[in-house]
């Protein structure tokens, strides 16, 4: 009764996902004291980055100099009033998006990248916000920083919008090593408009919608502003992300190249998958993955030997690779 109702219940997730899964980088795997007090890691282990949902977060720490160089950090710091750099890891909204502990931040020109490449996997988007160290740096200005929409000067006096300042954040992919053409941008504070009460320095989780970007094994955050100097930006460069999801977009629809039709057979399955239209001078390569993109199992079959045991994996949706001398195609799989 147990093994049929866990039948049912994977068969309605299957059809509802229709060819998707979806993997969310939330940064809760990561330990760190949950608020009030919260924490931070800033890469000071010389770890060099850190896991979650099946991104990998680069990080580069300055043993000698003592600071966080460059790449991602991971947070829950709730402190959304106190300015200034001693403040970096903390996000304005006091929290990770929909009230949870953990979020990540995130410096100029930061490159995150997946942990196993499989190319149906899609980018849909993430939740962003500015820390409070880059908003309150906007808001008043600070030693190196103008207050924005300050046309002369920080702490001048001048109204909020007199000058169209904004922060601005682009995103753009990598597939294979090369740079996507598209890309997507996103205001964390824009102050060009016409009307000064529309003026706005983000201090709420917002989404930033990737699809455009498509399928991708990295993505890179670079940030803009207006207020810049001899060295480069003076505006803060840092901002928070969470909840970085992607899809796993796979079946017959999705094959990159299925001139054979091969299929795997049945779905979903107990101990065994069997393929068709496998050709008999050819071992064609199978590989599992699951839906975190994480190799597990690879094998060869053809048209004598056309089966696969799978008794060996636990209950859940999969990922298959079937590699044969004219290509390659993707299927999904439930396994009972």
């Amino acid at each position: 009764m147990k093994k049929k109702l866990a039948l049912f219940i994977l068969s309605i997730l299957f059809n509802q996902l229709q060819g998707k899964a979806q993997i969310t980088s939330d940064f809760e795997n990561l330990l760190l004291p949950g608020p009030p007090i919260g924490a931070f890691w800033n890469g000071d282990d010389q770890t060099g980055g850190f896991n979650s949902g099946g991104m990998y977060f680069p990080n580069s720490y300055d043993s000698v100099f003592g600071y966080w160089a460059n790449g991602f950090a991971y947070s829950s710091m709730v402190d959304s009033v106190s300015s200034g750099f001693t403040n970096l890891y903390a996000a304005k909204p006091a929290s990770g998006y929909n009230g949870s502990s953990n979020y990540g931040v995130v410096q100029q020109n930061a490159v995150a990248r997946l942990n196993n490449v499989v190319p149906t996997m899609v980018v849909q988007g993430f939740y962003v916000t500015n820390g409070t160290y880059a908003f309150n740096s906007m808001r008043d200005g600070d030693t190196f920083a103008r207050k924005f929409g300050d046309t002369t000067g920080t702490n001048s006096g001048l109204p909020q919008g007199s000058y169209p300042d904004y922060f601005k954040l682009t995103v753009k992919s990598y597939f294979g090593g090369l740079l996507s053409n598209d890309s997507v941008e996103f205001y964390l504070a824009d102050f060009r408009y016409n009307n000064d009460s529309l003026d706005y320095i983000l201090k709420t989780w917002e989404w930033v919608d990737c699809s455009i970007l498509g399928v991708f094994d990295s993505l890179k955050f670079t940030l803009t502003s207006s207020d810049n100097g001899a060295f480069g930006m003076n505006t803060p460069a840092f901002f928070c992300i969470d909840n970085l999801s992607i899809d796993v977009t796979v079946g017959n629809e999705t094959s990159m190249f299925n001139a054979n039709k091969i299929e795997a057979f049945p779905n979903p399955a107990d101990e065994f998958l069997y393929f068709t239209n496998l050709a008999s001078n050819y071992k064609s390569i199978v590989s599992i993955f699951n839906i975190n993109g994480q190799l597990l199992f690879e094998g060869l079959v053809d048209s004598t030997a056309p089966l696969l045991h799978i008794d060996q994996l636990q209950q859940g949706i999969y990922l298959i690779k079937i590699e044969t001398e004219k290509g390659s195609s993707y299927q999904k799989f439930v396994k009972n």
